[in-house]
């Protein structure tokens, strides 16, 4: 069983349904873990891997994760609302319907990672990075996207301000997308 703390070792192939009031996660690898039900009052997970496991609709917000690399992981309708992130990396990753809104993502990668109508309202971020994502439908308000290249991703649908559009780097596809914000007629 899952005690407060996880450190220096690998725990796989368990569901979990538990309230903590504390766990810390350091140095650690998760496999195939189903966190099911489980509520964080305090979460910290540090320099770990999270492999295969479901988070999917479970409440992660004001939580901490530092040198995380979460792979192939379901983390659909996941709330990271006002969560600290930074140096992390998700791979192969299902986050449709996550919520990233008012958290600090520093150095934090997308790789392969599905973020169909997933929400990034006034986050704070330094070096975020989208590799090849689906950002169908992406709810992007009040978050300077400056500098951040989204070439390689699928933004159909995409709902996005203004503000949050200045120095985004995009192809001319997507250009052509994103000008409908700036209520222009292209003849």
């Amino acid at each position: 069983m899952i005690e407060d703390k996880i450190s220096d070792t690998t725990i796989e192939d368990q569901e979990i349904n538990k309230h903590f009031e504390e766990l810390e996660i350091t140095n650690s690898t998760c496999n195939k873990i189903n966190w099911k039900d489980s509520k964080f009052d305090y979460l910290e997970i540090t320099n770990s891997k999270i492999n295969n496991c479901i988070f999917s609709n479970i409440n992660l917000s004001e939580q901490t994760f530092y040198k995380v690399v979460f792979t192939n992981c379901n983390l659909i309708g996941t709330n990271f609302s006002s969560a600290f992130l930074k140096e992390i990396e998700f791979k192969d990753c299902n986050l449709s319907y996550s919520t990233f809104s008012m958290a600090s993502l520093e150095k934090v990668t997308f790789t392969n990672c599905n973020l169909k109508e997933s929400s990034f309202y006034k986050i704070k971020q330094k070096k975020l990075q989208f590799n090849n994502c689906n950002l169908e439908s992406l709810d992007v308000f009040e978050t300077n996207l400056e500098g951040i290249d989204i070439r390689t991703c699928n933004i159909n649908h995409i709902k996005i301000d203004i503000p949050s559009m200045k120095g985004l780097i995009v192809n001319e596809t997507q250009a052509l997308a994103l000008a409908k914000f700036l209520q222009i007629k292209i003849e």
